[in-house]
């Protein structure tokens, strides 16, 4: 009779165990949702959804996404970020950078693909980025960005100046 209520306690002891670190996982995840964007953490990423959205629903119900995005290292306390959609990671990016979108005096950023592209204020390379997208000529830093995001630029001098006013 006392093994069964050891085997009974045991089994108790692991199922609230369990349940206590879910617990504690869900609420970390919570605090680093934003405005707009609900987050959950599993085996230490953090993924990002738009509140309210199908891919919230789908991975609350059968987990993560066969189709996933993600940026290693550029979420909060430098972890990997994940998401059902790469406009989905892009705009998590933007919100957590306090809606400035990592600008800095003088230089004007955009979140692409999960790139910082970084251009100097009224620049032609930052109107011709706004008319057709990314340029044939790019310079990228790889992981020197803000949250350890590339950065890319469409001169070389462009990025060295960004990054050196950003540190």
């Amino acid at each position: 009779m006392n093994k069964s209520k050891l085997v009974i306690a045991m089994l108790l002891g692991g199922t609230l165990s369990a349940c206590a670190s879910l617990s504690s996982e869900s609420s970390i995840a919570s605090k680093f949702d934003v405005d707009g964007f609900k987050t959950e953490l599993e085996d230490g990423r953090l993924w990002v959804f738009e509140e309210g959205s199908e891919e919230l629903a789908f991975f609350k119900e059968h987990g993560e996404p066969a189709k996933q995005f993600t940026n290693i290292g550029a979420g909060p306390e430098g972890m990997t970020l994940k998401a059902a959609s790469q406009e989905s990671l892009d705009k998590y990016l933007e919100a957590i950078s306090g809606g400035s979108d990592f600008d800095i005096e003088g230089f004007k950023t955009k979140v692409e693909d999960g790139r910082l592209w970084v251009f100097e204020e009224g620049s032609e390379n930052l109107a011709f980025f706004e008319e057709h997208g990314e340029p044939a000529k790019q310079f990228t830093s790889i992981g020197t960005g803000p949250n350890g995001m590339t950065v890319k630029a469409a001169s070389q001098e462009t990025l060295d100046k960004y990054l050196s006013t950003y540190k």
